[in-house]
């Protein structure tokens, strides 16, 4: 039986998503006539990696939009930056969870070290070659976005180089000249991980990222603002100051009357199979930025994310004392 080659349009009715198999199936109705298909007739397709598909909606909410624009991206996907080098030769590289991209590569010759001048010409060298890898960093790293920054080499080249990095911008800053590429490493130098590693070649980087102290210390790293957060909030509560609520009803309250600092969330929540439920924390989110309050997604697959999800999934600092957010509106009325 010969296979005919159809493009239908569907309305989608049902989905089935198999996260370990990477399947996608969708069912619906047919809304357009043709020789093979009839019109409102049910059908099921497979949505097939690297094959296109048209998305109609009625509506596309800010995370909605966020998240396909950074996944279409490789410099805003990547959260990790890696430089991964040895003597004479640096890999940049940006890391996400499923790849590793190659952005960049320095190469410079580097002599060894002779009877007759010493290691003159080595330091000389690597110096030169330590400022292009320096140079090379600044022109393809935001520090402002990037979570962490991995430097790995073997023995103690990744430690010089992060010194030099951080001398460089504080000598620059000092002689007064402004630069905002090298104040941002300044403002964000606690996103840096030294490693070690056998080799700069980029199989080096990937026995760096499966090494089990390396992943917990790159999560810690990465996560290290959503954690700053939830300690404060849970100071707060611990104080029992009237500043620290969890829980959709409170959070919401809060959020109407503009108290609200920063807002906490899991990204469970946004993952819900309810259409209902997961909208109604992606409005409580655009509305916390409406507000100017910082919002901070919790990933559940780290310890952070796992306490908030023992505080429903949703929680908020305020700017000021509410002591009385949980009243319900039958005990105001009393």
């Amino acid at each position: 039986m010969e296979k005919v080659l159809l493009r239908l349009k569907l309305l989608v009715e049902d989905i089935d998503y198999i996260a370990s198999d990477q399947t996608m199936r969708v069912n619906g109705k047919s809304l357009e006539q043709q020789e093979f298909v009839p019109l409102n007739s049910y059908h099921t397709a497979e949505v097939e990696l690297n094959k296109e598909i048209t998305i109609i909606k009625e509506s596309w909410d800010e995370y909605d939009m966020k998240l396909l624009d950074d996944l279409c991206s490789i410099e805003k996907k990547a959260d990790i930056g890696a430089v991964i080098f040895q003597e004479g030769v640096a890999h940049i590289c940006y890391v996400t969870d499923t790849m590793t991209v190659l952005q960049a590569k320095v190469e410079k010759s580097i002599p060894r070290k002779n009877n007759e001048y010493g290691t003159r010409d080595l330091d000389k060298a690597m110096n030169s070659f330590y400022n292009m890898v320096i140079q090379t960093m600044v022109r393809h790293f935001d520090m402002n976005r990037l979570k962490v920054v991995v430097l790995a080499s073997p023995g103690f080249l990744a430690k010089t180089l992060y010194d030099r990095l951080i001398q460089q911008c504080l000598d620059l800053r000092n002689s007064g000249k402004e630069n905002k590429q090298f104040q941002e490493i300044l403002d964000n130098k606690g996103k840096f991980l030294i490693a070690h590693s056998s080799t700069g070649y980029l199989q080096g980087l990937e026995e760096v990222l499966a090494d089990s102290d390396t992943r917990k210390r790159l999560a810690d790293t990465k996560f290290a603002e959503e954690s700053d957060a939830l300690s404060r909030f849970q100071r707060a509560l611990n104080n029992d100051d009237g500043r620290a609520w969890y829980g959709l009803e409170e959070v919401s309250k809060a959020l109407n009357m503009d108290a609200v600092r920063y807002l906490m969330v899991t990204d469970e929540l946004f993952r819900s199979d309810d259409i209902e439920t997961r909208r109604q924390y992606i409005e409580l989110t655009e509305q916390a930025k409406r507000n100017g309050a910082g919002v901070y997604i919790f990933s559940s697959l780290h310890e952070s994310g796992v306490q908030l999800n023992q505080l429903t999934g949703i929680a908020a600092l305020l700017k000021y004392p509410i002591p009385d957010l949980d009243d319900t509106d039958e005990e105001n009325d009393e």
